[in-house]
């Protein structure tokens, strides 16, 4: 077995950073970029990625949902998913690992509820440190509802666990993996549950590099891992119903979050081209038209997010009120098509984009560039298929009647 070491820098306990004298957590991912010191074309993507994660943890925005007690600004849904959005606009990679990583955060915070989870979570935010998630692995076909490798125990009485993952996003900034897993009950049936594992004490055998064609700036690797835990780092609740109820849905509206600023870069960019490289005349009027439209699009995806933001916060009260928790089938499938509807309507604005700036968008570098946008926009259809959640949606669409 090879214990990992990645970034020790990143693995070893740090002092938390300083809290910022803004207390707005929108206007502080507002004006990140101002406050970084470098320029995204001194470095490269993974770089790049790195020190605007690095601003984010000075900012204390790694935690920004948590209450003050714990060292967070208490944002809400709303504010969380404009941060993304922000981050996204500046690095589709730092605004991806944010967006995964508050799935994570929102999790530990809903559902975290023994002692050893509320002591994890206080650490990690007091730290603002990352946390991945663990929830893919080897020969269960995508399927994260269902897990292979089951919790075994050691004779010193730890838990453990071993599993093989075709893919855990961030480890180098880990500080704890959110790791799905079998649980054999007393009376021999099995159960799915979610575990906090703290990458201290995690034993790591990591594959290559993936090298994905976007999302440059997020190591992306396979891992076989073993581990160790007590009792009080499994969640309390299944899996399914963490998953229902958070998880899927937070990412789901993050996700399309983030790629509404990387929509909004790809626009920033088209405009400041129109303005300054094309004259007034029929091409440039032309070329206004079919920017407004791509700007409609935009608009579509902002509509999206904000009408699932609602769904949150309406189940959120109603969780809060002690009512049944979830979403329900109509919210379910709505948050299921923002998600397959923004990844779309992301790679129709990138590609307009292109269309209207030319050779000069097409290439590596330069002040119109958007290969960046470009690679990045291709992620957004895979990250949980559009064609599953297509197929889920189909199952249960024929039993929803929506209006106005």
């Amino acid at each position: 077995m090879i214990m990992t070491s990645e970034a020790p820098a990143e693995r070893q306990a740090a002092a938390p950073p300083p809290a910022s004298a803004v207390s707005d957590p929108v206007e502080l991912s507002r004006t990140l970029g101002a406050r970084l010191g470098v320029e995204p074309a001194g470095l490269d993507e993974k770089a790049f990625s790195d020190a605007v994660l690095a601003q984010l943890r000075t900012d204390r925005l790694l935690w920004a949902p948590a209450p003050a007690a714990l060292g967070g600004l208490g944002a809400s849904m709303l504010e969380t998913a404009r941060i993304a959005a922000n981050v996204g606009r500046l690095s589709g990679s730092a605004g991806l690992t944010y967006a995964m990583h508050m799935s994570q955060v929102l999790t530990l915070l809903r559902h975290g509820t023994t002692p050893f989870l509320q002591d994890v979570t206080a650490r990690l935010a007091g730290e603002q440190r990352l946390v991945a998630s663990g929830t893919s692995e080897k020969g269960i076909g995508g399927d994260v509802l269902t897990s292979i490798c089951t919790i075994e125990e050691e004779a010193s009485g730890d838990l453990l666990v071993t599993k093989q993952s075709p893919n855990i996003s961030y480890m180098d900034h880990a500080g704890a993996v959110l790791v799905t897993a079998m649980r054999v009950l007393p009376d021999g049936r099995k159960s799915q549950v979610l575990i906090a594992a703290e990458t201290a004490r995690m034993e790591l055998r990591p594959g290559p590099d993936v090298g994905f064609i976007g999302m440059r700036g997020i190591l992306n690797r396979p891992y076989g891992f073993d581990a160790r835990f007590e009792e009080g780092a499994i969640f309390p609740e299944g899996y399914p119903i963490i998953a229902r109820e958070t998880m899927t849905p937070s990412v789901h509206i993050l996700w399309a979050a983030l790629w509404s600023g990387i929509a909004k870069r790809a626009l920033d960019t088209t405009k400041r081209y129109l303005g300054k490289e094309l004259k007034d005349g029929e091409e440039a009027a032309l070329a206004r038209i079919e920017l407004s439209r791509l700007v409609d699009k935009h608009h579509t995806m902002l509509a999206l997010i904000r009408d699932s933001i609602a769904d949150w916060s309406a189940a959120e009260a109603e969780r809060a009120s002690g009512a049944a928790g979830g979403l329900g089938l109509e919210r379910t499938a709505r948050v299921k098509r923002l998600k397959i509807v923004c990844s779309e309507l992301l790679q129709e604005i990138c590609h307009g984009a292109l269309g209207l700036i030319g050779l000069r968008a097409y290439a590596e570098r330069g002040p119109y560039s958007l290969s960046e946008p470009l690679r990045d926009a291709m992620s957004a259809r895979v990250m949980i298929s559009n064609f599953r959640l297509t197929d889920a949606n189909a199952k249960i669409e024929r039993f929803l009647d929506v209006g106005l």
